[in-house]
């Protein structure tokens, strides 16, 4: 099952986020778009604390693995999620300098996640949960790169978002992959699928109202206008997860059946430009 589809495995490179967030952002940095502006700054807040959770569950696959080149793979994922960790904390000054309060909901989510939930989930289901988020991850970086859906975004923290989802795409097969190889059960893939799906995106949900109620614009009819087009007449984005998610759930799935390596290099090799390049490559040298 876990071959199903798959084209040769791609090669998993780190990268350092370089900026350091330094200068003054408008409030709605997507363009104007609060309702995108505000669902970007929610799924900001839940990376770091998603991010030390992948990193945790596969650091527990590795003794479990025998085959060297996917033991790397496993190690390179890891290095690639700290650093998404580490850039969107540092977004977070940015949001707190703009006036939000950010730490309750933060710290109540990953209270709930991470103390409460995850000791309570077997492994074998965390490793599900994980995949799936990944999944989420994946296709939302493909649909934002491919729309070019960020592209009237300030550029740095478009940057930050596309350096993120380009190697959430290069890294999509690592988790599913390991749950192929240690739980290759189809029942607990689809068990997996629907704890992470409701639960993401209530989260996300409720944290991108939380703001818009902070900064005023929740009752605003272009707020909702713009979340109507980016959901329905524009972007499709409704349409384009229910295609996602069905397509995670069929039992001969595998994520390079959906081969956008290359759209995710070319947002790589935008913001590696030698002009004024936002990314790094680390090195086995580099401090994490």
């Amino acid at each position: 099952m876990t071959s199903a589809g798959a084209t040769s495995t791609p090669g998993i490179l780190a990268r350092r986020f370089l900026p350091d967030f330094d200068g003054a952002f408008p409030r709605h940095w997507c363009g104007g778009d609060a309702a995108l502006t505000h669902v970007l700054n929610t799924y900001t807040l839940l990376v770091p604390g998603n991010e030390g959770y992948f990193i945790r569950t596969l650091k527990r696959c590795l003794p479990l693995i025998d085959d060297a080149g996917k033991r790397a793979m496993v190690q390179q994922f890891m290095r690639q999620e700290g650093q998404h960790g580490i850039g969107h904390r540092r977004f977070w000054r940015v949001l707190e300098a703009q006036g939000y309060r950010i730490a309750g909901f933060q710290s109540t989510v990953d209270g709930f996640l991470y103390k409460v939930l995850e000791p309570l989930t077997p492994f074998k289901l965390r490793l599900s949960m994980v995949s799936c988020i990944e999944h989420i991850n994946a296709y939302l970086g493909h649909e934002f790169l491919a729309q070019r859906i960020l592209e009237d975004a300030q550029p740095e923290l478009r940057a930050l978002f596309e350096w993120h989802f380009s190697e959430e795409i290069e890294h999509k097969h690592v988790a599913y992959d390991m749950l192929g190889l240690i739980a290759p059960s189809y029942a607990m893939r689809v068990l997996g699928a629907a704890l992470v799906m409701p639960l993401f995106y209530t989260l996300l949900t409720f944290g991108a109202l939380r703001l818009m109620v902070q900064d005023g614009s929740l009752f605003q009819r272009r707020t909702w206008s713009s979340l109507a087009r980016h959901l329905f007449s524009q972007h499709h984005m409704a349409r384009q997860t229910l295609r996602h998610v069905f397509a995670y759930l069929r039992p001969g799935f595998h994520p390079w059946q959906l081969d956008d390596r290359a759209l995710a290099q070319m947002a790589i090799d935008r913001h590696s430009s030698p002009q004024g390049p936002v990314l790094r490559p680390l090195n086995a040298a580099d401090p994490d």
